[in-house]
């Protein structure tokens, strides 16, 4: 039997409607939380991750909003305190990744970029930590990439971003481990997901990836929601300002 450890607790999953998100929105789901699945434009995806975790009688809820827009944060925030209750479970999950070499790259793509995975993640973290730190207790869960730490040639402002991801975390976690919060990312390797489909689905590419990763194979969304689940539970209570990867070794 699933053990009910996130009861009354709300979870905000940012872009939460597919990859990595949804599968950490069932995961909290089915062990007692109230989820709720932001998305900026996928509403139907949304709602199908929604009716998933209802059809296993767990709670959730979708909430549109553009997290690079702090406006949109806010709104979000509003909404969901006065619907459902303050959030105690942030996963910054949303992301923007677009490759091209870094002399391609525009003023525009770069602030969408650094704009919803590192300033997005920031202003959801800030308003958490409000209602937290009154709470006495809370926990954030950033979701970066390998690429915070190794280098690719094609996609330097997604790397950028990440590796401010990882100080954040530190700097949180400093800040507000008194208040009993803590602030852990988690660091996935090479994944299957929506948004390296199209990548992966090139033989040469995916073999020259396999290459790279020392367990020889590439992981699933499957293989990221249980240890993100963890660190959301009580047992990870002492574990704080930490990067956890999950990517079959392929940062050694």
């Amino acid at each position: 039997m699933i053990k009910k450890m996130f009861q009354n607790k709300i979870a905000l999953i940012t872009g939460g409607s597919r990859g990595i998100g949804a599968a950490v929105a069932v995961e909290l789901a089915l062990h007692g939380a109230t989820v709720i699945v932001n998305y900026r434009q996928a509403k139907d995806a949304a709602e199908h991750v929604c009716q998933t975790i209802t059809e296993q009688h767990g709670t959730a809820f979708s909430c549109k909003a553009d997290i690079s827009v702090v406006s949109e944060i806010e709104s979000m925030f509003d909404f969901i305190e006065t619907e459902y209750g303050t959030v105690s479970i942030l996963i910054n999950n949303a992301g923007l990744e677009i490759r091209h070499p870094s002399t391609e790259y525009t003023e525009e793509i770069f602030d969408r970029i650094l704009d919803t995975n590192l300033k997005g993640a920031f202003f959801c973290a800030r308003r958490a930590l409000l209602t937290m730190q009154a709470a006495g207790w809370g926990r954030i869960i950033n979701i970066s990439s390998v690429h915070e730490i190794r280098p690719t040639g094609n996609r330097s402002p997604y790397s950028i971003s990440k590796a401010g991801l990882e100080m954040m975390t530190r700097e949180f976690a400093f800040e507000f481990s008194r208040y009993g919060i803590t602030v852990n990312t988690v660091v996935p390797g090479a994944i299957r997901t929506d948004m390296n489909k199209g990548v992966l689905s090139d033989p040469v590419y995916e073999k020259r990836v396999v290459d790279l990763i020392p367990a020889r194979w590439i992981g699933e969304t499957n293989d990221v929601a249980p240890i993100i689940r963890f660190l959301a539970s009580e047992e990870a209570r002492y574990i704080n300002g930490a990067s956890i990867a999950v990517d079959g070794g392929l940062m050694l």
